[in-house]
């Protein structure tokens, strides 16, 4: 389970480097390309400032604090004085506007008008689209060889095999130390002899090495999502079995158009497996949340089964009293729902732009039936069933305008349990906008990070701004 993250900035003075810096730095070198040559020498330079801001919530604190100590033994050349780390979340295709916006509102002293601040190394990546940058200032630049083609090419190359694994920190890691080895540049087609010839002398041991560093903090990581998640199942499992008799009777009492038989197939589903949770904690052999780290990875399994159930159930039940309170006449419920579903059909309509004037019309005449449907209407159940089943007829058309490109993503309609469901997904196989636009900007981000796999960063940025660097998707 994610948990919310800080702004975290840390001044401390960068450690000797060489072996002391450990096998992960070594092992992060030399599969990106020739080790630098001073990296086994010990130095010592001026202080530098690590900051993360995890604006996605991507990075648990662990994997935060590791960021801000690993950071120090990576070989800077002296011109960098400070490594900004830096998610983001719902931004647009060109990560290099996103990171401009950004900085120029929360973080304007990590930027000038027309470059990155002095000293600075800045390590972005992009949730929803999935994308990926590396930046720095003009000095740094100069120093690293950032602003080149080959080698934010190659720094990009190195982070995306990472964040497609999901390791999002030691992405992040990989790219900052790529920044400092200038040996580091986008793959030829065809290797030298002396770089294999390198790479295979000390491989074995080095991949030993990093594999069993990178085995050893995922093992603590499934072990700490467990603790973390059957200390929730355990404080929530209780409180929702007390009310399950009462979800029940609402779920059974439902009667309107939208209650079909897949929603109700949906609710004996997360049903049954709430009332497997009290026989998975049975078998948990006396787990406690004192227990330590190899029991709760022994049974991280049955807590995630356990744990998906009693959330699930807590879903479940928010979703069944929305519909359960439409139908009977709760007008503030009424009202919110319409609000929400007239707010989808603009976005639909703002993203088709007069592409297709035909299913334009229709979603402004669904638009204006969604306002003109008065909350106290006796009739508003069937209604705003009407509405859903018409505006479900009406994205079928919208999905035709846009953008072409392959269907990678699961294409799975939320449940009754599920976060993102909405009153009326389901019904007559309808799916709000907002959940077939997110479909197809994952889909626009896999086929964009297929296509650039191994191709150029783009280092451009629309307002002209020329800051040193560049990015590209994952």
């Amino acid at each position: 389970m994610s948990l919310p993250t800080l702004n975290s900035t840390l001044n401390l003075t960068k450690v000797t480097s060489g072996l002391a810096a450990g096998s992960l730095l070594f092992l992060s070198v030399t599969l990106a390309g020739p080790a630098n040559s001073q990296a086994s020498q010990a130095t010592v330079q001026d202080t530098i400032e690590v900051t993360v801001d995890d604006k996605a919530d991507q990075i648990a604190p662990e994997d935060e604090a590791f960021l801000e100590t690993d950071t120090l033994k990576i070989d800077f050349p002296e011109e960098v004085t400070a490594v900004r780390y830096l998610t983001l979340s719902g931004g647009s295709n060109n990560i290099n506007d996103d990171v401009e916006e950004i900085l120029r509102a929360e973080h304007p002293d990590w930027i000038q008008e027309d470059s990155f601040a002095p000293g600075i190394v800045i390590i972005a990546v992009g949730f929803d689209p999935n994308t990926m940058g590396a930046y720095a200032g003009n000095d740094v630049a100069a120093a690293t060889g950032i602003a080149e083609q080959d080698r934010i090419d190659g720094i990009t190359d190195s982070m995306r095999p990472l964040l497609q694994d999901g390791r999002t920190a030691l992405a992040m890691l990989e790219g900052a130390q790529s920044v400092a080895d200038t040996s580091v540049v986008a793959k030829s087609n065809e290797a030298s002899g002396w770089w294999l010839a390198g790479i295979l002398g000390g491989i074995a041991a080095l991949i030993a090495v990093g594999v069993g560093w990178a085995v050893g903090h995922e093992r603590k990581k499934k072990a700490q999502t467990a603790r973390e998640n059957f200390n929730y199942a355990q404080r929530h499992y209780g409180e929702v079995a007390q009310q399950l008799d009462g979800i029940n009777v609402r779920a059974h009492s439902l009667t309107s158009p939208l209650a079909n038989d897949e929603l109700r197939r949906q609710w004996e589903d997360v049903n049954s497996r709430f009332l497997e949770v009290n026989d998975i904690f049975g078998e948990l052999d006396g787990l406690t949340a004192a227990s330590d780290n190899k029991a709760f990875h022994k049974s991280s399994d049955k807590i995630l089964k356990a744990y998906l159930a009693v959330t699930q159930m807590e879903t479940a039940q928010k979703n069944i009293d929305t519909l359960y309170d439409m139908e009977h006449g709760n007008e503030d419920v009424r009202r919110r729902e319409l609000t929400r579903l007239r707010e989808d059909m603009q976005e639909a309509r703002q993203d088709i732009n007069d592409k297709d004037t035909v299913v334009d019309d229709i979603l402004r005449t669904l638009i204006q039936r969604t306002e003109d449907l008065a909350p106290n209407s006796p009739s508003f159940m069937d209604d705003y069933s009407r509405i859903i089943r018409d505006y479900g007829v009406a994205l079928r058309g919208v999905e035709k305008q846009l953008d072409e490109v392959k269907q990678t993503t699961d294409r799975t309609t939320p449940a009754i349990y599920d976060d993102n469901w909405r009153v009326g997904t389901g019904y007559n196989a309808f799916v709000p906008y907002y959940m077939i636009s997110t479909w197809h900007a994952a889909d626009v981000s896999a086929a964009s990070a297929a296509s650039s796999s191994s191709g150029s960063a783009n280092t451009s940025f629309s307002s002209g701004f020329s800051g040193a660097g560049g990015g590209s998707s994952w």
